[in-house]
């Protein structure tokens, strides 16, 4: 019997392969905003000191116990995080051909649990981990008709088990180094046959400007390894190496309500093939309103085009548009 990732094919496959680092990119930015919005009310949060003067009742109130003041409670710190959020939208291409497009509905649906031990001062900075499970289910075609049934025989699961170690410093340098082991399980008649593993090293490096009280600009660079399995013949042929660059504009346009433009250039080189290098250009745009401190919703478009000097992979251009929910508890 083949196995889910033969019949699949080389370019579901690859599309298989490309949502999860559409998703993970897409995760990536959200979180981004958010942290954008934290650092810029950072220094006035650090200037508010721990305790507060309370102010006489009358004249020369002090002299004999002299100045009081109110301390403030510290907050207590969450050690686990719970998360779930809910992706609906539309891609123009969702084989990645170039000229036989297919576009269609995904739907991406995430619960994610993890551990968030509390942060340490370190020289310079605060240093924080992470370490947690997350499942996402990908199911495409949905409310479209019949002429889609191959892309809908396509959905697919994945299961990832991932940790953090961020690092800011200097208020406004963020490095990141992380480690993923990602399995993609197939759905097809809720078999949830594996049929594509990976380890993900990757790190990040981060530079926030802030350019006024509600904006901000931010660059980074990062670098991501993708040590593969599939079945025989297959075997490492998806070793690869992620270069990536992006240049991120935050701006709150009202009380919890970000908006974010973005560019993301990203160099793929395949490991096992070195004649087979891929540039990946993505521009686009998240709107997110945080309705607490815990819920939010966004809405994005993107246009992504690949660059591929394999002549056996297609070249593709697609654009994706859609709508999400998000909700994190912490215990």
């Amino acid at each position: 019997m083949k196995s889910r990732f033969h019949r699949l094919g080389p370019c579901l496959a690859l599309a298989a392969l490309g949502a999860l680092s559409e998703v993970s990119s897409a995760q990536n930015r959200i979180d981004s905003a958010t942290q954008q919005i934290e650092r810029l009310n950072l220094v006035p949060r650090l200037q508010t000191p721990a305790t507060q003067a309370i102010s006489s009742l009358y004249e020369d109130e002090d002299k004999d116990v002299g100045p009081q003041v109110l301390i403030r409670q510290k907050p207590r710190h969450s050690w686990l995080e719970a998360s779930t959020d809910v992706q609906f939208g539309s891609t123009s291409n969702a084989t990645q051909y170039e000229n036989a497009k297919t576009e269609t509905s995904l739907m991406i649906s995430t619960v994610q649990a993890a551990v968030t031990p509390p942060a340490w001062q370190v020289p310079g900075g605060e240093l924080s981990t992470k370490l947690g499970y997350r499942h996402q289910k990908f199911n495409y075609g949905l409310g479209t008709g019949g002429s889609e049934v191959s892309i809908n025989d396509s959905d697919f699961d994945v299961s990832s088990i991932f940790m953090q170690w961020r690092y800011l410093f200097h208020e406004k340098w963020v490095a990141m180094v992380g480690l993923d082991h990602n399995r993609l399980l197939s759905a097809d008649g809720g078999t949830y046959e594996e049929f594509y593993s990976e380890f993900a090293p990757n790190m990040s490096l981060q530079r926030s400007f802030e350019l006024g009280k509600k904006s901000a600009f931010s660059a980074s660079i990062g670098v991501g390894g993708h040590i593969s399995h599939v079945d025989a013949p297959y075997t490492d042929h998806y070793d690869r190496v992620d270069e990536a660059a992006t240049l991120t504009y935050t701006r709150e346009l009202l009380q919890g309500l970000v908006c974010q433009p973005f560019y993301r250039a990203q160099l793929t080189q395949y490991t096992r093939n070195h004649a087979r290098k891929e540039v990946i250009q993505t521009v686009g745009l998240v709107l997110a309103y945080a309705l607490t401190n815990d819920i939010s919703l966004r809405t994005f478009a993107n246009f992504e085009a690949r660059d591929s000097s394999d002549v056996t992979i297609e070249d593709y251009q697609k654009v994706d548009t859609g709508v999400g929910f998000s909700f994190r508890m912490q215990f």
